[in-house]
């Protein structure tokens, strides 16, 4: 009786972690040659508050992600730049079926939880979290990791604002936020509500 409790108890566990697993999204592979030239993003960037319900693809959220703070070269070194390359910046994706951790170096979104944390009712929610100690660095560091996303946003006609503004304990319940890290901005993302 025991040894069948036991095995009954083995396979709900290794169910229930399966259950979790099957819910990450493996992203595409960006594409790294695809968007408007840096000058015309420049141009072309401001703040957006207002979005349109169409969701974002799988293949924009890939791109946006390794545009953000993804690897770019074989040493695991990043797309934005951290001091002393800490790189220390970790960012939280909220969609529309939870909460999720982006894994730079599986190029994956791992699931978190089925927490609603969107802002400005756009499709998509960037929370750029950091180990803050104390010095500025983690500050700077968010803060280039959030010029990316606005760059980004700019080229692929995406709209996006920068925000400090949350309900931090919240967002951290619902991301599941280890206790050293520090919601420092989100981003809402995705195409802009049309004019009316």
């Amino acid at each position: 009786m025991k040894k069948l409790l036991a095995a009954l108890l083995f396979i709900i566990c290794c169910n229930t972690i399966h259950a979790q697993q099957s819910k990450d999204i493996q992203l595409k592979a960006p594409q790294k040659k695809a968007g408007a030239k840096v000058m015309q993003a420049f141009n072309e960037r401001k703040s957006t508050r207002s979005f349109d319900s169409k969701e974002l693809d799988l293949q924009t959220i890939s791109n946006l992600l390794w545009a953000a703070n993804g690897i770019n070269r074989p040493d695991g070194k990043r797309t934005a730049p951290s001091a002393l390359n800490r790189q220390e910046v970790d960012i939280y994706v909220c969609l529309k079926s939870g909460a999720y951790f982006y894994n730079p170096q599986e190029n994956k979104l791992k699931y978190i939880s089925d927490a609603q944390c969107l802002q400005r009712n756009a499709p998509l929610t960037l929370y750029l979290a950091a180990k803050v100690e104390n010095d500025i660095w983690a500050y700077v560091d968010t803060g280039i990791v959030s010029q990316n996303i606005s760059v980004f946003a700019a080229a692929f006609g995406l709209g996006t604002v920068p925000q400090g503004r949350m309900d931090k304990e919240k967002v951290r319940e619902a991301l599941n936020l280890p206790q050293e890290k520090q919601l420092i901005l989100n981003h809402p993302v995705g195409y802009p509500a049309k004019d009316k």
